[in-house]
C-alpha cells in the first residue's frame, strides 16, 4: 500500500496513550531515536488536547477493554483515537492490546471480559485475544526480520497474554513484516466463534504494516531493541 507524502515539522510529537499498560517504554524507546532532518519529541496521552498536539500514536500493551473504557470516559478523547486510527494520513503503531484496538469494529474475539470495539485501524483485520495463552504461558522467540537495520541480528520477541490475527481479508493490502516460526504458532481458535472459521496461515503474522498503520502481537518495548521502533517511525511516520 502507497504512502502518500505529508508535510511534518521539524519536530515531529509522537504520543504514547497513556491510560494503562506499558507506555512509558515506548516513550524511553522513542526518545532514544535520531531520524534524519527530524527531531522526535514523545510525550503520554491521557486527554484529548494532548492527542491533538500529536502527528503520530501509539497504542500500547495492557487491557484493550480497560483501555477503552477509559478513554469513553474522558471527554471526547475515544472518538477523537478511533478518527485518529482510521485517518489514513496518521501513523499509529498497536502493540499487543494495541492491535486488538486496530481491528475492525466487529473483528474482536476471545477472552472473557466484555468485549470491546475494535478501531477500525487496519482494516479487514479479525483478532482473537490471548491466543497465545495466559501471563504464565508468556515466552520469547527470535525472528530473523529483513526489513530491519542489522537484519542478519534475530529480534527478541516477547510475547505476553498475546493477541493472534484470527483472519485476513483478502482485500486487506496488509504488508506481513514478521511471521512466527511453526514450533511457536498459538491453537486455532474455536471453528463456531462469532468472527467466523479462522484462516490458520495468518495465526503466526505477529507483525503487520497497511500504509502508516501498523501493529505487532509482541513487545517491542521491552526487547531491549529500538529496531522495531526505528522501523515504524522512518516508514510509517516519517514515509520514507
Amino acid at each position: 500500500m502507497t504512502i502518500q507524502p505529508i508535510e511534518l515539522p521539524e519536530t515531529i510529537v509522537i504520543g504514547v496513550l497513556a491510560l494503562q499498560g506499558a507506555f512509558i517504554e515506548h516513550i524511553h524507546y522513542l526518545q532514544k531515536l535520531r531520524p534524519q532532518n527530524h527531531t522526535i519529541k514523545a510525550i503520554p496521552i491521557r486527554t484529548l488536547p494532548e492527542l491533538q498536539q500529536c502527528q503520530a500514536l501509539v497504542i500500547p500493551g495492557g487491557e484493550s477493554t480497560v483501555i477503552s473504557s477509559i478513554a469513553s470516559h474522558t471527554p471526547g478523547l475515544l472518538e477523537a483515537l478511533i478518527e485518529f486510527a482510521r485517518d489514513p494520513q496518521k501513523a499509529v503503531w498497536g502493540t499487543c492490546a494495541g492491535m486488538i484496538l486496530m481491528a475492525d469494529v466487529d473483528g474482536i474475539g476471545g477472552g472473557r471480559k466484555k468485549m470491546v470495539k475494535g478501531w477500525e485501524g487496519i482494516g479487514g483485520m479479525k483478532v482473537w485475544r490471548n491466543l497465545y495463552g495466559t501471563q504464565l504461558e508468556s515466552f520469547e522467540a527470535p525472528l530473523t526480520i529483513p526489513s530491519l537495520s542489522n537484519p542478519s541480528k534475530p529480534f527478541n520477541a516477547i510475547f505476553i497474554r498475546a493477541p493472534a490475527v484470527h483472519s485476513l481479508s483478502p482485500e486487506s493490502q496488509v504488508e506481513v513484516v514478521a511471521q512466527l516460526p511453526e514450533q511457536f504458532l498459538p491453537p486455532p481458535p474455536p471453528l463456531d466463534s462469532p468472527l467466523g472459521e479462522p484462516n490458520v496461515d495468518d495465526l503466526g503474522k505477529v507483525w503487520l504494516k497497511k500504509g502508516r498503520k501498523m501493529v505487532t502481537s509482541f513487545h517491542p518495548e521491552l526487547s531491549g531493541d529500538v529496531r522495531v521502533h526505528e522501523f515504524w517511525v522512518e516508514k510509517c511516520v516519517l514515509g520514507r
